[in-house]
């Protein structure tokens, strides 16, 4: 089990860029997470991440999607995207933790793990949680990004929200 938290503040969100050098998404721009550890709870481990990861404390995370990575890197992943609302923009990143926060409307602009855009306005959007299925070639080459469920459980089309 992973998480993923998505943080806005005004008009930005909080991103995280993978090494260059790593196996998942080289170079690429993510929200902020990682590993669930044993023992722990999916929410404390959404906030540990964020600490660990950007040394920033989010008070309120809410669940927004459900994604269930088949075939990445050979393995399946569930991850639960979180997102959040931080009131000031001051980070303390871990030692070789590349984090920024960059605006809504220069996000075309960055190399973006692939279904990030599609992400985002479902993550800072109105409604229920969804639940996604991305299905990849057994390395991080993605095949597709699809609804889960009956209902209307899919990433809403359009712009960044803002």
């Amino acid at each position: 089990m992973v998480t993923l938290a998505f943080v806005r503040c005004g008009d930005a969100v909080l991103l995280l860029r993978h090494p260059e050098g790593g196996r998942r998404f080289p170079g690429q721009w993510n929200g902020i997470g990682g590993h669930v550890e044993p023992g722990e709870g999916i929410c404390a481990a959404a906030h540990r991440e964020l600490r660990e990861e950007a040394g920033i404390d989010v008070p309120a995370l809410r669940l927004r999607v459900v994604l269930h990575e088949s075939g990445l890197l050979g393995a399946s992943y569930v991850v639960f995207v979180f997102a959040g609302e931080a009131d000031a923009r001051a980070l303390r990143p871990a030692p070789g933790h590349e984090v920024a926060w960059h605006a809504f409307d220069a996000l075309d602009a960055l190399p973006l793990v692939h279904d990030v855009p599609e992400l985002l306005p479902r993550v800072f959007g109105d409604g229920d949680p969804v639940f996604l299925l991305a299905s990849y070639d057994g390395g991080d080459r993605p095949l597709g990004l699809a609804a889960d469920g009956p209902g209307p459980t899919a990433p809403r089309a359009g712009g960044h929200p803002g």
